[in-house]
Order: C-alpha cells, then sequence, then structure tokens
C-alpha cells in the first residue's frame, strides 16, 4: 500500500513539472508575441490636392530605404512601421513632393494627412552650351551613357510584387474588352477588383522567375488572377508592347539607343528632391503613331538614373492610357530600385476608370539562383493561392477603400450563399454585377464569346458555331458537344461527341473523340477518335465554316469535301524542355461527295458554282472510293524555350532561338505513299513596328502510288478578308488560292 502511494506522488510530481515547464512555455511565447506586436506600429491618412481633391495611387515612401506604399483609388494609405524616426516622402506625378520626418513609438497609430501643391520647377540649374544645344539633348545623351549600366546591374535579386486591378464605371455603355489579359465587362459599379503578390527572383542577367504567392479576385470562386506583375523598364530600348493578333507596336523607350530618331526633347524645368537635383525633360514624339510615349520624363542630375515618368500612350487597339513609373533609394546598398507602376485607363463619357498598379518591396540582395530551371518564366499553383482575410489584412500594402470592402463582404456572402443582411436590390449595382459574375448571364457571354463555347454547365460545353451552309450539303446543324474535366491527380480528359445533318444531302454523320493528359508536365497526351464525318479535301482548317458560308452564298464555294469513316489515335510527348515528338495512327474509308444545293443570295447570274473536286495543277480531280491506313511521326526542337507552369502544367512560349521541325507520313492499302517534310522558323524585331516571322520548308514524296487530291501536299491559302496565322507544314499564305500549289511531288 505504501509503494503504491508513493508511486502515484512520483507520477503526480512528474505531471506537475511537465505542465508547469508546458505553461512556462506558453507564457515566454505569448510575452514574445506581445513584444512583437507591440513593436508594429501604423502610419495612416490621406493624400489630397491643395483642393481636397484625393491622389490615387500617390506614392508614400521611406527615404533612404526600398520600402513604402502607394494610396487607394480614395487617396487613402497606411504603413507599418517598426518604432523608430522616419524621413516621409509623398509623391505624386505634376505636385510638389512633400517630406515629413516622424517619429513614431511602439504599439501606436499616427494620422498624417498631406495636401500636395502643384509642382513648381526651375530654369536656371542648366548651362546652356556655347553652340546653344538644347540643354534637355544633354540630359538625355547622359541618361543613354548609363543605360546598359543600370539594365544590368541587378543580378541575384529577389523582390515581392503587389498587383491591383481595379475597375468602376458609372454607365453600362462601355463594351468590353482585354487589358493585360484579362477580359474586362464594363458596368456600372465596381466591375472589376483582383489583387495578387508574387514573388520575383533576378537570378542573370535578362532573366526572371515570377512565382505567384497569392490571389484574390473579387466574384471569382477560382480566385486566380491573370493579371502579372508589370513595369514600364525605361532602360530597356522597346519596354512596352501593345497589340492584338494583327498588329503588334513596340514602344521605344525616350533614352533608347535610337531614340534621337523619334523624340524631340524640350527640358520643362528642374527641381530639388532631397539631396537630388531632378530634370524634368518633356516628351516631343516626331511622329503620330503606335511607337512612341508622351509625357514626362524625370532623370538624377550626375548619376543620369530615371527618378520616375508621367507618360501617355494613344493608340487605336487599347485607346489612351496613363503610365506612372516611380524608382526608390537604398542608400544601404547605394542603388536605385523599381518600385511602383501604374497603368491608367480613363474615359469620362462613360466614367470609366480602370486602375492596373504594381508596388515592388521586400527587396533581398544576394539571393540564391532558385532550383527551377531557368527557362520557367512564370508559375501559378492554385493549390495555394487562397488565403485568408487576415492574411490579406497583414499584407496588403494599400489600403482597401469603404466600398471595396463592402465589396469583398457581398463577395463573400454570396460565394458562401450566406445571407449577412444582403438583400438583392435592382438598383445596387455591387450587388447585381457580384451575383451576375458568379453564374449571370452576362459572364456567360462574356466567356462564350471570348472561347467559342456556351457553357452549359461546370463541366459541358456547347461549341457556339451549330448551323452552317455549304453546296455539299445545304443547310447543316452539326452541334459539337464536349465535356471536360480533371482527376484528383490533376490529370485532365475530355470527351467530345458531335452530330452533322445536312438538308440537301439528307445524309447525317457523328463523331465521338476522348483526350487524356498522360503527364502534365511533359505536355504529354493521348487522343482517340471514331466516325462518319464530312472533312475537307485539304487536310485543314485554312477556310473556316463560317466564311464558306458567307462566300458560298455568294456563288463562292472554296471549301471541297469528302465523306470519311475512321477510327485513329495520336500520342503527344516532351522528352526534355524544348524536345517533343507526336505519333500517330488511323484507318480510313475516303469517299467523294457532289453538290447538292445551288441556292445563293447573288446576283450575278454569269458566276457559277464549281464542282466539288480539287482544282488542282489546272484541273478538276475527283477520286473513287477507297481505303488508307496511314501514320504519321513529327518531331520539333525550340532551344532555351521559355514555358509558365500553372497548376503543375507545362504551358510553352517563345525562344530567341529558331524552331526546328522535322516530319515522315506514310500510307498503305488502296493508296500507297511515304514522304517527308521539314521546316525551320524563326521570328525577330524589326524596330519600331513589331516582330517578322521567317520560315523556310522542304516536303518531298519519296513513294507514291494511286493517290487521291487527299494525298497531296496541301497549304495554308486564305480568300477572305481576314489575316492567316495557322500553319501547315510550318507556313501560311494571305492571299493565295487553297490549291494553287497543291501537288504530289515536292514544295521549297
Amino acid at each position: 500500500m505504501a509503494d503504491q502511494i508513493i508511486l502515484i506522488l512520483k507520477r503526480f510530481t512528474q505531471a506537475y513539472h511537465t505542465v508547469a515547464i508546458t505553461l512556462l512555455i506558453f507564457v515566454i511565447g505569448f510575452i514574445s508575441l506581445s513584444t512583437a506586436y507591440g513593436q508594429s506600429s501604423q502610419l495612416f491618412g490621406t493624400v489630397q490636392t491643395s483642393s481636397g481633391e484625393p491622389l490615387p495611387y500617390a506614392n508614400v515612401v521611406i527615404l533612404g530605404q526600398s520600402r513604402g506604399t502607394s494610396t487607394n483609388v480614395d487617396g487613402g494609405y497606411s504603413l507599418s512601421l517598426a518604432a523608430g524616426t522616419y524621413n516621409i516622402s509623398y509623391q505624386f506625378v505634376g505636385y510638389k513632393s512633400e517630406i515629413r520626418e516622424i517619429n513614431i513609438n511602439p504599439n501606436s497609430r499616427l494620422e498624417l494627412n498631406i495636401n500636395l501643391a502643384e509642382e513648381k520647377v526651375f530654369l536656371n540649374a542648366v548651362t546652356v552650351s556655347a553652340n546653344n544645344e538644347n540643354p534637355a539633348y544633354r540630359i538625355i545623351r547622359n541618361a543613354q551613357k548609363e543605360r546598359k549600366l543600370y539594365l544590368n546591374e541587378h543580378q541575384n535579386l529577389s523582390l515581392k510584387v503587389y498587383t491591383k486591378l481595379f475597375g468602376r464605371a458609372g454607365t453600362n455603355k462601355q463594351p468590353p474588352f482585354r487589358f493585360f489579359g484579362t477580359e474586362l465587362q464594363p458596368r456600372q459599379g465596381i466591375f472589376y477588383l483582383s489583387e495578387a503578390t508574387t514573388n520575383i527572383y533576378l537570378h542573370q542577367k535578362g532573366k526572371q522567375i515570377e512565382i505567384m504567392e497569392a490571389s484574390l479576385v473579387l466574384g471569382d470562386t477560382s480566385n486566380y488572377s491573370q493579371n502579372n506583375s508589370l513595369f514600364i523598364n525605361l532602360y530597356e530600348n522597346r519596354p512596352f508592347s501593345i497589340g492584338n493578333q494583327m498588329v503588334t507596336n513596340r514602344i521605344i523607350s525616350p533614352i533608347a539607343n535610337d531614340a534621337f530618331g523619334f523624340y524631340d526633347y524640350e527640358l520643362i524645368g528642374s527641381f530639388q528632391e532631397g539631396d537630388f537635383l531632378i530634370h524634368k525633360i518633356g516628351l516631343i514624339p516626331k511622329m503620330r503613331g503606335n511607337t512612341t510615349f508622351e509625357g514626362e520624363i524625370y532623370i538624377i542630375d550626375g548619376s543620369w538614373r530615371v527618378f520616375k515618368s508621367h507618360l501617355f500612350i494613344k493608340s487605336s487597339i487599347i485607346g489612351n492610357m496613363e503610365i506612372n513609373t516611380t524608382y526608390i533609394q537604398d542608400k544601404a546598398k547605394n542603388t536605385w530600385l523599381p518600385f511602383s507602376n501604374s497603368f491608367i485607363l480613363s474615359n469620362k463619357s462613360n466614367e470609366l476608370e480602370v486602375y492596373h498598379h504594381n508596388i515592388h518591396y521586400n527587396y533581398s540582395f544576394d539571393t540564391p539562383a532558385p532550383v527551377e530551371s531557368e527557362e520557367l518564366n512564370y508559375k501559378v499553383d492554385n493549390a495555394g493561392l487562397q488565403r485568408s482575410t487576415a492574411w490579406w489584412n497583414a499584407i496588403r500594402p494599400i489600403a482597401l477603400t469603404a466600398d471595396e470592402k463592402q465589396a469583398y463582404q457581398m463577395d463573400d456572402a454570396i460565394k458562401n450563399s450566406k445571407g449577412f443582411g444582403f438583400i438583392r436590390d435592382p438598383n445596387d449595382t455591387l450587388f447585381n454585377n457580384l451575383a451576375d459574375n458568379q453564374d449571370g448571364f452576362l459572364r456567360k457571354y462574356q466567356q462564350a464569346m471570348n472561347n467559342g463555347e456556351l457553357n452549359l454547365s461546370a463541366n459541358l460545353f456547347l461549341k457556339l458555331s451549330v448551323f452552317t451552309f455549304n453546296t455539299v450539303e445545304g443547310g447543316v446543324i452539326k452541334p459539337h458537344f464536349i465535356y471536360r474535366d480533371e482527376f484528383k491527380n490533376r490529370h485532365r480528359w475530355s470527351a467530345e461527341a458531335a452530330v452533322r445533318y445536312g438538308f440537301a444531302s439528307k445524309q447525317p454523320y457523328a463523331k465521338i473523340s476522348g483526350t487524356y493528359e498522360i503527364n502534365p508536365l511533359k505536355i504529354s497526351h493521348i487522343q482517340l477518335g471514331a466516325g462518319s464525318h464530312v472533312e475537307e479535301i485539304l487536310g485543314n482548317t485554312s477556310i473556316s465554316d463560317y466564311w464558306n458560308m458567307v462566300l458560298s452564298l455568294e456563288k463562292l464555294n472554296y471549301q471541297k469535301l469528302y465523306g470519311r469513316n475512321y477510327i485513329e489515335a495520336q500520342w503527344h510527348h516532351e522528352l526534355f524542355n524544348g524536345l517533343a515528338f507526336s505519333l500517330g495512327g488511323s484507318y480510313n474509308m475516303r469517299n467523294p461527295l457532289q453538290n447538292n444545293s445551288d441556292y445563293n443570295w447573288s446576283d450575278n447570274e454569269d458566276l457559277e458554282f464549281t464542282p466539288n473536286q480539287a482544282f488542282i495543277q489546272g484541273e478538276f480531280l475527283d477520286f473513287d472510293s477507297n481505303r488508307l491506313l496511314a501514320g504519321n511521326f513529327l518531331i520539333s526542337y525550340q532551344h532555351k524555350r521559355k514555358f509558365d507552369l500553372i497548376n503543375g502544367r507545362k504551358q510553352p512560349l517563345s525562344s530567341k532561338y529558331p524552331k526546328l521541325q522535322l516530319g515522315f507520313e506514310m500510307g498503305f492499302l488502296d493508296s500507297e505513299y511515304n514522304r517527308i517534310w521539314g521546316n525551320i522558323s524563326d521570328s525577330w524585331t524589326i524596330n519600331p513596328l513589331g516582330r517578322s516571322t521567317l520560315s523556310i520548308s522542304y516536303g518531298e514524296f519519296i513513294s507514291k502510288d494511286n493517290l487521291t487530291p487527299i494525298d497531296n501536299f496541301h497549304f495554308m491559302g486564305n480568300r477572305t478578308i481576314l489575316a492567316q496565322f495557322r500553319t501547315q507544314y510550318g507556313l501560311a499564305f494571305q492571299v493565295m488560292d487553297y490549291y494553287l500549289y497543291s501537288n504530289s511531288d515536292y514544295f521549297a
């Protein structure tokens, strides 16, 4: 009994010591955590003009440190600081900077509201030379001399970038448009709001890797923002491009090597900013067009660095856009670093405001190179993007406005199907916009116009092109359904089913296919298909069903069709970055088809439809039904090709090196052939208009017997008013008849 009592007391003593130690550790940790939080204080307030107008995205900078923030769209700001003394500079283009020395106490909040006066410059800071040369020219020449040094001065550098895209409109009159990769659908009120933080690594000269850390998109359950960080680096000769599928214009930096061929300059004046004399240079484009900036560039005297810029682009592609860039000094490293960049679109008639703003912060020097491939450009993993409200509140460098806070609260209520007291009101534009973003008609319409597919459910889609017309089938109804999904291992798969019926031919067709993603990192997938369908003799889609319908109604029936019963398989795989191959085979029963409709809208009685036969080397060629067992192999290589990695899925980009392709194709049974082809293509810059592409190809039949017109070499011709961008054998032609150079010998 005594032994048992002693054992119980011993165990109690051990437990007591364990609990005591645990409590002691907890208390020490709590005190340490409280102390750490106590050291963090907050500076906040508003930045306005002298008349009280808010200054959106004004810069609030800690002088001498690569730290700071920007105001929000209402001019409000908030900056977390440790206890100490700071010199804070309040900056906005066109206004005189205000520098305030402040003392921050531990665990405190300090409000400081600033009114900025309009910028005043003086003209006696620069000595005019004896030859009366424009003093702005000398400043620009000095900046040009240092341009390459400052372009390449930072390596093994890491930083964070906060990106925010905000859109607000006063009406519903503005049509949709694409802005830095994001399709915007302006509607009255706040129609778009997204935030993202990314980590950037500058590990070698001109090489950068960007990894998205977190993302938040108003009205989007995926929370994946497509807004990459952007900074207009004027040290690059061509720092910015704007364009569409037809034209790309590369904008010339005002300090580019050849800038004097495109700009005149005016010294507007100079002013003192702390310890630095800043020269404000006006930009005067020599030619009106889409290749130059307008506005002002600010140059630091002596070092000839860019201090900031206030630029404008007038473009028929994107409209009028304002761009503001600012650099920030790091005294400890004796250097200047990119700090903020704003892109602003505005339209007074529609009360449209769109802001794309970036803040660069948390700079770290001598950072080891990341473990990722040096060809990696951008990396996103949706699984890690979603963060809590508390996380965003802790790291967000730009304070939310009251409207933005309310928008996020409403969005959360809608996403989680919670009431929170929000009742849908026809006059509440914010709530209605968010509800429409979730599952509304406008969102589905926008997606359909972008993708050419109508979203019937989360996974089921219908191609918009459900009706066409051709001379073989007459009016054609052709619904094409696509089902897409993803397995738990993130490998995607899809299934497609299409039916087709021609009212003139009275012939039904149907086909099915399926695709499975074997390895997303290797761009590896396999596709199987079978069916009975109508195909083009060309073997390509150089003329779409839509344009063939439009032209056929004017008696220009360019599409030549045949019937195909088939089963096929295709495999694509990347061996390593830039080197990939495709291997495929098919069994085909091929049947000729004839015209069955002469319906048209043409008033030209002398114009007649042509037979449904390929017009090759001066004659229409027909063929008999036949069988073909076909195989194909294609290998392609592009050295040091860049790529994005989105959710573990590789997306190839471009390379400064040419692309090589080599293909081999063979056929057996009723038609027999062996043929090879090769292509080398490259693109390069033609300053200042954009890029040009050179493509050289060669192909030859090694052997052939009993060929049909389908088996010839065919090329991507074009007889429409649209440009042709798709290629066959690496080639595309803009004004060539579709069968002009079709042949069964060779091409070069």
